[in-house]
């Protein structure tokens, strides 16, 4: 997990959450990459993978200016719908209603620093509807269609909050290292 550093902090933080094993889970990890490889963006923009912080995600939303958080959402729609969510339909649902599996971490984390005078200006959950969270099954095709949709999504929010965010000439290679197939133990074999 990245560590917020002090001196380079930025005023806008790009939040992908999520657990890449559990299958549509690693959305925000997904799009969080793809976004680093396909867009430049100003210092003042910080692009983060945190999977699943909890509660130590404070350090990364106090006092910005704009938080994106990318991640699964609960919800009724089907499978591969995106939304756009701003920080009240968080805020505002009861307790027992979550928006996200880390919700309770994001939720608390916002709450406090509201109480602390250090929350963020504004926050957008960008969210995507799972289709299948099950350990090690992989993404669904209906969500990975989304991530293109996804990462487009982020680069429109930074302009629209005035970051000259600019498409990159020549895109890195995501490292998506949790997709890489391991080598298949031989029956028998043993360690």
């Amino acid at each position: 997990m990245n560590q917020p550093n002090s001196a380079a902090a930025g005023r806008i933080c790009i939040i992908g959450l999520g657990n890449v094993l559990l299958g549509d889970d690693g959305f925000g990890p997904l799009v969080i990459e793809r976004f680093r490889c396909e867009y430049n963006c100003d210092a003042s923009v910080e692009v983060l993978d945190l999977g699943t912080p909890g509660l130590d995600l404070s350090p990364y939303l106090h006092g910005k200016q704009l938080v994106v958080i990318v991640d699964a959402v609960n919800s009724d729609e089907q499978p591969g719908t995106l939304r756009v969510y701003e920080e009240t339909a968080l805020l505002d649902r009861p307790a027992v209603l979550h928006l996200t599996a880390h919700d309770p971490g994001v939720g608390q984390c916002l709450a406090q620093l509201k109480l602390a005078g250090q929350a963020p200006s504004k926050v957008f959950i960008l969210g995507v509807v799972p289709e299948s969270l099950a350990l090690g099954s992989g993404m669904s095709a209906s969500v990975l269609a989304a991530v293109p949709l996804a990462v487009e999504r982020i680069a429109t929010l930074l302009r629209e909050h005035g970051d000259a965010c600019r498409q990159r000439v020549v895109q890195e290679h995501p490292n998506l290292w949790w997709r890489a197939r391991l080598p298949v133990e031989p029956a028998g074999a043993s360690s």
